[in-house]
């Protein structure tokens, strides 16, 4: 058989049921291979939507989404999603074309070196030249995105290798030794030595990076939490690694994060960080995060380990089975404790910043954070949202609710305008049954609103809300509050239509002018299980707070305008 038809049967042995790509010359006898197996393929319009639609569906299910673009302009589109995923540590294959082994290195029509271009950013790349070993190197490469930590890998396949006659012996492969690894282990001692710190902590934190997700030790952070009474914070890829209702989780940390979760780290004499690699925007300088406070990491990639912050004490492993043995150790050593001061004062000025927000109201325009809180309070728990990048992103995780664990994906080390709408397309595509909503900036919708070909052509009803400002908002915030109001390429006209336009996809759009009108269009797409897009009119001077200028502390945040208890947060008043 060819290596191609091999190479489908291997994938859907390994458990590929859906590829987001575009054929092209170099890819063609792969898309050939794949008519004649049960793989569904989904005809992206643009290949940096396959590589975030892989992202979305891998973040729902948990196992490597697939992408595929042709040799040259189809393989470097796909650049921008693979480093996304990298950033984001999300398991993603990218399978790509090539031109013929006999015109390589020759300047060949559509030739790009693109294991070279992305191999610095991901966990695996390799062109494959012998045929015989195609299927073997995709197990590899996707046994490897999901080993440890997960990442992006990608396999670059020169056509005529695509064509080539191979044995019909087909077999389901496992990995080669390299590409799998049990997780590290934390020594003995330095449990214990958590342990201890954390039973001599008068204010412990805990805060959740994406690895809580991943791990699935939500249930194990909490356990931690109500044992030690203690606040739990997240970083934006940790958002909805726990539910948001619960009473000791405060929220987003970082430079648009929540006042109570910031403070909260401020005020802390112990973090216990997990499965976070604790970035400039989460926790601000690394050297005022190690001020005064004690760290405690746990990390499935050591090379995180002092990275950024110089942790006191590093716990290598899967976070759920670390977190496990601490509690167990922990319960024999202290008794839970009562809820303190400091967490309920924490619960105060988290409601006062809430109330406030909410109440802000001129009759004249819709608010950002109003929309959010609306939705969060009106859809189903187990709503799936995405996210654009800009303003919108950063009101979505300061008032939306997550409910239940992974339900929540956005673009947060790269931040990548775009990602929100073809990120959606793949969580629906993984999760057909569950709502998908996306709430997306103008700015960013208007990059990928292509993607609403697919959600018509597939039937897959993506609900799609769009912050219209006519700006690109958080770039105007910054020439507002850092460059003295000097607005430059940020705005856009009034001509854009993205009603029609969203009605050209054949996707029913609304223009929302009030919240009745907003949630009772959601509902009734929901019902009717129906793609819809709402373009949502807000403010184009609306800037998002609380907000942390790049490169400073977390205590010297700016908060809301008139916001009272402002200046008790800002001089840090010792609960």
């Amino acid at each position: 058989m060819r290596s191609a038809d091999h190479l489908v049967k291997q994938m859907r042995a390994s458990g590929v049921e859906v590829i987001f790509g575009i054929p092209g010359g170099a890819n063609m006898p792969f898309y050939d291979a794949i008519i004649n197996s049960d793989i569904t393929s989904i005809l992206v319009r643009h290949e940096q939507e396959a590589a975030h639609a892989a992202e979305g569906y891998a973040k729902i299910k948990g196992r490597p989404g697939i992408c595929s673009g042709t040799s040259g302009p189809g393989a470097t589109n796909l650049i921008t999603g693979l480093v996304d995923a990298a950033m984001d540590s999300v398991p993603v294959v990218a399978i790509t074309g090539q031109v013929v082994r006999a015109f390589m290195g020759t300047d060949a029509f559509q030739e790009a070196d693109i294991v070279g271009m992305v191999l610095p950013h991901i966990k695996y790349a390799v062109t494959v030249k012998d045929s015989r070993r195609l299927s073997q190197e995709f197990v590899n490469a996707y046994s490897i995105a999901v080993c440890n930590r997960p990442g992006p890998t990608l396999l670059d396949i020169p056509r005529d290798v695509q064509q080539e006659e191979v044995e019909d012996d087909f077999k389901p492969l496992s990995p080669e030794p390299y590409f799998y690894s049990t997780p590290p282990e934390p020594p003995l001692d330095a449990i214990m030595e958590s342990v201890k710190l954390m039973v001599e902590a008068e204010k412990p934190v805990i805060l959740c990076g994406g690895g809580v997700i991943y791990s699935g030790a939500s249930a194990e952070v909490l356990e931690l939490a109500e044992h030690l009474a203690c606040p739990i914070v997240t970083t934006t890829m940790g958002k909805s690694s726990v539910p948001e209702n619960h009473p000791l989780v405060f929220g987003v940390v970082g430079m648009h994060g929540r006042v109570e979760a910031d403070l909260a780290v401020t005020e802390s004499d112990l973090i216990i960080c997990v499965g976070s690699r604790l970035s400039d925007r989460a926790v601000g300088p690394a050297k005022e995060f190690e001020r005064n406070r004690k760290i405690i990491h746990i990390d499935i990639d050591p090379s995180e380990f002092g990275k950024n912050a110089k942790p006191t004490i590093a716990l290598p492993g899967d976070a759920r089975r670390v977190l496990r043995e601490l509690v167990e150790y922990l319960k024999h050593v202290a008794a839970k404790r009562p809820e303190s001061p400091f967490v309920q004062r924490l619960r105060e000025i988290g409601a006062a910043y809430e109330e406030y927000m909410l109440s802000m109201d001129d009759g004249k325009t819709l608010h950002s954070w109003k929309v959010v809180d609306l939705l969060s309070r009106g859809l189903p728990p187990e709503t799936i949202v995405t996210t654009g990048v800009g303003q919108h992103q950063m009101w979505a995780q300061l008032f939306w609710k997550s409910r239940m664990a992974g339900t929540w994906i956005t673009s947060g080390g790269l931040g990548t305008m775009g990602f929100g709408l073809p990120a959606a397309l793949g969580a629906k595509a993984a999760a057909p049954d569950r709502p998908v909503v996306d709430l997306d900036g103008d700015g960013s919708f208007i990059m990928t609103c292509q993607t609403l070909a697919c959600v018509v052509d597939y039937n897959l009803p993506v609900i799609t809300v769009i912050f219209d400002n006519r700006a690109l908002g958080m770039v105007r915030q910054w020439q507002d509050m850092f460059y003295n109001k000097r607005y430059k390429d940020v705005d856009y006209t009034d001509r854009t239509d993205l009603v029609k336009l969203s009605e050209s996809f054949g996707v029913e759009a609304i223009r929302a002018e009030s919240y009745d009108e907003l949630l009772k269009a959601v509902k009734r797409a929901l019902r009717n299980n129906q793609a819809l897009t709402v373009d949502v009119p807000v403010d184009r001077g609306e800037l998002v707070f609380p907000m942390v200028p790049p490169g400073r502390w977390l205590t010297d945040v700016k908060l809301p305008p008139g916001f009272e208890i402002g200046a008790r947060v800002l001089s840090m008043e010792r609960f």
